[in-house]
């Protein structure tokens, strides 16, 4: 749970916990003097000069919202069992609830990925399945000494080059992508105008 970054939007039920337990200046200095050790709520009763009510209270809420734990017991000198609380080590950033570009690219890369995986299965496809002369089609004449490079290569011999099929699958698949970002950024503005 250490180092988890957390993104919320103010609407959620988690923004809205989390915002009702930190507004309070105790509950700031709470944080603050949990961040520095880890200490049980008699002691922060004590060195905050509250009521242990008043401590509870907030160590309740702040423990509700994620931002503290527990993290084990001890038994005080009357031989009672008193929780030991510390400062939770997470960042939390609270947002506008709107899609923003990064957002959509998270929404996307699954289908960007299966697209690369496409591309690269038409790729090995097409070059486990091409003839060996399509490969080797203009670079032995090339080669030879006195020997004129062939002035074209045929179309039909370019067209079945070697990742060509994953060229064309790449390309189609990068203006779907492009055409559904486009397209989410449009209806996102439309639903916030």
């Amino acid at each position: 749970m250490d180092n988890e970054l957390r993104i919320l939007h103010p609407g959620d039920p988690e923004a809205q916990t989390l915002a009702r337990a930190i507004a309070s200046p105790t509950a700031g200095e709470i944080l603050q003097i949990l961040g520095e050790e880890p200490m049980t709520a008699s002691a922060l009763a004590a060195r905050l000069e509250i009521p242990i009510t008043t401590a509870a209270y907030h160590l309740e809420h702040l423990v509700a919202a994620g931002v503290i734990e527990v993290t084990g017991t001890r038994w005080s000198r009357k031989g009672r069992e008193q929780k030991i609380y510390r400062l939770v080590d997470r960042v939390v950033i609270v947002t506008p609830g709107r899609e923003d570009l990064q957002s959509l690219l998270r929404k996307y890369a699954a289908l960007g990925l299966t697209l690369a995986g496409a591309v690269l299965a038409a790729g090995l496809l097409q070059a486990w399945t091409a003839s060996p002369d399509v490969l080797t089609a203009g670079s032995e004449s090339a080669n030879r000494l006195g020997e004129p490079a062939p002035a074209s290569v045929p179309m039909d011999a370019a067209a079945s080059a070697p990742g060509c099929v994953a060229l064309y699958i790449l390309l189609g698949g990068l203006v779907v992508l492009a055409a559904l970002i486009v397209y989410d950024l449009i209806a996102a503005r439309r639903g916030r105008a």
